[in-house]
């Protein structure tokens, strides 16, 4: 009789490919565009938005579950998630305990004592409207682009304009732009590009505001800056790492040499 034909041979189980450093570095980039949205309050306050999503949760409304750390002023510190609040008096903690915040454990904390608060899953506070900057509106960005060239042209060129002069001026090419995560890198790009020229004019003197007189701003892959003649052009990536004034500085002064 034949032999038994053998059982086939499992197929190797694939691994999961690493995620590529590019794929984390995204990742890394995506988590700190909710956080830089955050706005700093002082430690009553941030108590306070707390309380308010508790008695939210007693509700019924489904909020998210943040966990917190308080650290005191005697060194210690407590994490759990925070059930009552009272303004100026105490804070309610449920304490963790080995991860499980749903414990039978609480402490009552004297706010005088709180120093500071630590908050996991951080982009969560993005739920809480007075903690989070607002989204810029397109008529939010139109008088930063108006009025921050102005101030820059009145620092270092007073009554430019008044006199007939050329005062530096900002163009936006909204193609692109006019969408909340377009507003966002917009008005960031806008803010360190005027931080760059100031840093730029008083670095080699206000001589180098008369070899830049226009800015525009558009749409691009990434974002950086390139000079022409007397106009600089900012190409804006929305969701791309923030720009630094160093770098906006440097490019501005390599495009007048």
């Amino acid at each position: 009789p034949q032999p038994p034909p053998a059982p086939p041979k499992p197929k190797p189980k694939q691994e999961a490919k690493p995620e590529t450093r590019k794929q984390q570095q995204q990742e890394e980039d995506e988590d700190m565009e909710g956080v830089q949205r955050l706005l700093s309050r002082k430690v009553e306050r941030v108590l306070e938005q707390l309380g308010a999503l508790a008695a939210r949760a007693r509700t019924g409304e489904e909020v998210p579950s943040l966990t917190v750390t308080l650290h005191l002023s005697h060194g210690h510190s407590m994490t759990g998630e925070v059930v009552d609040y009272v303004p100026r008096e105490s804070v309610l903690l449920a304490l963790g305990k080995e991860g499980l915040l749903r414990s039978a454990s609480v402490a009552y904390v004297d706010v005088a004592t709180v120093m500071a608060v630590s908050v996991n899953n951080a982009d969560q506070l993005l739920e809480l409207p007075q903690l989070v900057r607002p989204n810029p509106t397109r008529q939010d960005v139109l008088v930063l682009v108006e009025k921050l060239p102005h101030a820059i042209t009145e620092q270092f060129w007073p009554g430019e304009a008044a006199l007939g002069g050329r005062p530096l001026r900002f163009e936006v090419d909204w193609v692109g732009l006019d969408d909340e995560p377009g507003r966002r890198a917009l008005e960031t790009a806008v803010n360190v590009a005027g931080h760059a020229l100031r840093a730029l004019a008083q670095e080699q003197g206000r001589e180098v505001l008369r070899r830049i007189l226009t800015v525009r701003f558009i749409k691009g892959r990434d974002t950086r800056v390139s000079m022409e003649g007397d106009t600089g052009t900012v190409t804006v990536a929305p969701g791309a790492t923030d720009p630094t004034v160093s770098a906006f500085r440097k490019a501005f002064a390599a495009g007048i040499r």
